[in-house]
């Protein structure tokens, strides 16, 4: 049964849309991009305090790329482990600005530092853009570890929805090239198969804040036409083996649409011999985990993948 708090969210959405208010899908994506990451700022709890913000940027592959270190309460010099954050928004939507409130949040109660990575969103910077920079972001503070003040040893990437799938590929794709993986991935709701449309994805097309009809908004900016939607940076639930990928956690939302999606990972991962923890929030909807102002669900999640964090890596 879909809880109180997203039934009532749900139904204040709904009616802000009867009174006039236009559906994210039916306007530009530069105008939706405004109006959304606007709301998206105010829809996260009140942002906590944390011991250092600092914001910075270093040379990617098609420009710089912006970050946000926070460094949680009460922590001393010198390096910490940390995750490296990638936000939702289909690819089109969100910042650093949308996610802050929630990266404060996992810092203090995981005891790691979070690096919140800005990659570049489409249609300006269409596939595989944000994949590009997401790769290129972890590869270059693991290699620089030092001057980030991060423990190289103590390295998470994680992330919510387009995130998650950010998340993913970076982790498969340094297994691939025969690097340094990361040591535990994070993965929110993660899209991981673009190619097929899950029972989850039929069963919550509309209704759900999340839907078909947006998912199509954001593949359309996304994807230009004739990419191959099996490729694994769209879906690396396809890939052949998922063998030596680092320990994972991964949530998902009982009425998401990529619910099915996620613990398809997960029994892959499972199968693939990966230390796997999953959890499923069955009441509530994708963006919960950031939509803390108004679901408490999202922030007893945020407080549980901060814990199993902060177990991995002993902080």
């Amino acid at each position: 049964m879909l809880d109180s708090e997203a039934r009532l969210l749900l139904d204040l959405m709904d009616k802000a849309v009867q009174d006039g208010r236009p559906k994210l899908s039916s306007l530009p994506h530069k105008v939706g991009r405004q109006a959304v990451d606007k709301m998206s700022e105010d829809s996260e709890a009140e942002p906590p305090e944390v011991g250092d913000v600092a914001d910075g940027a270093f040379a990617g592959p098609g420009g710089e790329i912006r970050f946000r270190c926070y460094r949680p309460l009460g922590s001393a010099a010198g390096p910490l482990a940390t995750l490296i954050y990638y936000h939702g928004g289909g690819f089109v939507i969100g910042s650093i600005e949308t996610h802050d409130s929630t990266c404060r949040r996992l810092a203090n109660k995981s005891r790691c530092q979070v690096i919140s990575i800005d990659y570049r969103l489409a249609p300006e910077h269409p596939f595989p853009a944000a994949t590009d920079d997401g790769v290129a972001a972890f590869r270059h503070i693991r290699d620089n570890a030092s001057s980030f003040e991060v423990d190289a040893a103590r390295i998470a990437v994680g992330g919510d929805s387009a995130g998650g799938n950010i998340a993913a590929v970076v982790c498969q794709a340094c297994r691939d090239k025969g690097e340094k993986t990361p040591a535990f991935q994070m993965l929110i709701y993660p899209a991981t198969d673009s190619s097929r449309e899950s029972g989850s994805r039929k069963e919550f097309a509309d209704g759900y804040f999340l839907t078909k009809e947006l998912m199509d908004w954001f593949s359309k900016a996304y994807v230009p036409a004739g990419v191959d939607l099996a490729d694994l940076r769209l879906s690396p639930l396809l890939a052949k083996d998922l063998a030596g990928l680092p320990p994972a956690f991964v949530l998902t939302a009982g009425y998401d649409p990529l619910r099915d999606e996620g613990r398809a990972y997960v029994n892959r991962l499972i199968d693939a011999g990966i230390k796997t923890t999953y959890v499923n929030y069955p009441g509530t909807i994708h963006g919960f985990f950031s939509l803390t102002r108004f679901l408490r669900q999202g922030l007893k999640a945020n407080d549980e993948a901060a814990a199993v964090l902060a177990a991995q890596f002993g902080t």
